[in-house]
C-alpha cells in the first residue's frame, strides 16, 4: 500500500463529517467511545454526526447513504471500528471517490497503523480536522476490496475457530493469538490449485494461500520480504502440505519474523495474479471477514484509488 499527497493539503473546515461507529468493535465500550469521538469533534467546532450500529444490513445501508451524501456535498465518511468495518466503508468510498477517515477500534488495526493514524479515539478524531488527504492503493479479490490481506484454505479455518473462541472468552488480542495457534497445529487437508502469474502458470498442492498488501503486517511476518516487496505490490505465500512438526517450525519462524525463507512456503510479489480451483466457490478471509468467492479468483492492486485522511506529519 502506498500513497501520494492530494493537492488539497488540508481538510475544508466546512466539510460535514459522518462517523459510522461499529458498536461491537474489539473490546470497546461503545457509549464511552462515541462520547470521546463526539467531544473531540465538537470541541473543534466541526459539523458532524455519529451513527453507532452493529454490523449487518443496517450498517451497510447507513454507509451507502452516508457515502452518497458525502459525494454530493464534498463530505467525509469515517469508519470507526476494526478492519472489517474499515473495509466496508472503504469499498463504498473507493466506488464513489469519497474522502474517508478512520478511527481505529479493532484488535489489530493494521491498515490504520500503516497510515500512522493514532489508536486513541480522540487523537484519531482530531486527525479528521488537522490531517491531509492521501491517495492509497488497495487490493481486490474479484470485485471485493481488501486493505490488509485475503486468504483461503487454512486461514479460513483459523478465522472460524478464532471467532468461536472470542465469542466465549472475549475479543482480546491474546485470545485471538491463542486460537490461531490451535488452528494452525490442527492443520488443513491439502487441495490443488493453478496459479497464473503474468505469463507463468504454476500447478500446486497447498493447504493455504495468503496474500497481503499491507507492508506493516508483512513486516510482522518477514522483515526482509517486506523490504523487498514494492509498495504497490502484493506479497503472496503459498503453503505446501505440512506436518505438525513443520507447522511448529513455521510458527517459530513467524515469531522471529523470517517466515518467507521457510522451505514449506513458496513466496512471490506481484500486482496481479489469478487462481484456478476445481471448486466452484471457496471461502476467503478478506480483512478478517469470511466471504464466499466464485472461482477463478482474480487478485489485483488498484493504485491510489482510495482517499484517506492521514496525520499531517506523515511523510508521503
Amino acid at each position: 500500500m502506498t500513497g501520494s499527497t492530494s493537492p488539497q493539503a488540508h481538510i475544508s473546515p466546512n466539510s460535514a463529517i459522518t462517523v459510522l461507529l461499529n458498536a461491537h468493535a474489539g473490546d470497546t465500550n461503545a457509549e464511552a467511545f462515541r462520547k470521546e469521538v463526539a467531544d473531540a469533534l465538537a470541541g473543534a467546532g466541526a459539523s458532524f454526526r455519529v451513527l453507532a450500529m452493529t454490523p449487518g444490513k443496517e450498517f451497510l445501508a447507513a454507509a451507502r447513504q452516508a457515502v452518497r451524501e458525502a459525494k454530493d456535498n464534498d463530505g467525509i465518511v469515517v469508519a470507526a471500528g476494526g478492519d472489517g468495518t474499515i473495509n466496508t466503508v472503504a469499498a463504498l468510498c473507493c466506488e464513489h471517490d469519497v474522502k474517508m477517515g478512520i478511527i481505529p477500534a479493532g484488535t489489530f488495526n493494521y491498515f490504520a497503523r500503516d497510515l500512522s493514524i493514532p489508536t486513541d479515539a480522540a487523537e484519531a478524531a482530531r486527525v479528521l480536522l488537522e490531517g491531509r488527504i492521501e491517495r492509497v492503493s488497495v487490493g481486490y479479490i474479484n470485485d471485493r476490496i481488501f486493505l490488509n490481506n485475503a486468504s483461503f484454505g487454512l486461514y479460513s479455518k483459523l478465522i472460524r475457530h478464532r471467532e468461536e473462541v472470542k465469542s466465549k472468552f472475549g475479543r482480546f488480542r491474546i485470545v485471538a493469538v491463542l486460537a490461531a495457534l490451535v488452528s494452525l497445529l490442527r492443520g488443513q487437508k491439502p487441495f490443488a490449485i493453478a496459479l497464473h502469474v503474468k505469463k507463468e502458470s504454476l500447478v500446486r498442492k497447498t493447504s493455504m494461500v495468503f496474500v497481503t498488501n499491507n507492508l506493516m503486517q508483512l513486516a510482522h511476518i518477514d522483515r526482509e520480504f517486506a523490504q523487498q516487496t514494492p509498495e504497490d505490490g502484493m506479497a503472496v505465500f503459498v503453503m505446501r502440505p505440512t506436518t505438525r512438526l513443520d507447522m511448529c517450525r513455521l510458527i517459530l519462524r513467524g515469531a522471529m519474523r523470517n517466515l518467507a525463507s521457510d522451505s514449506n512456503l513458496e513466496t512471490f510479489c506481484t500486482d496481479r495474479f489469478d487462481v484456478e480451483s476445481r471448486r466452484k466457490a471457496v471461502d476467503v478471509v478478506v480483512d478478517g471477514e469470511i466471504v464466499k468467492c466464485r472461482t477463478p479468483l482474480s487478485f489485483r492492486v488498484a493504485r491510489e484509488s482510495l482517499q484517506v485522511i492521514v496525520p499531517a506529519r506523515t511523510a508521503a
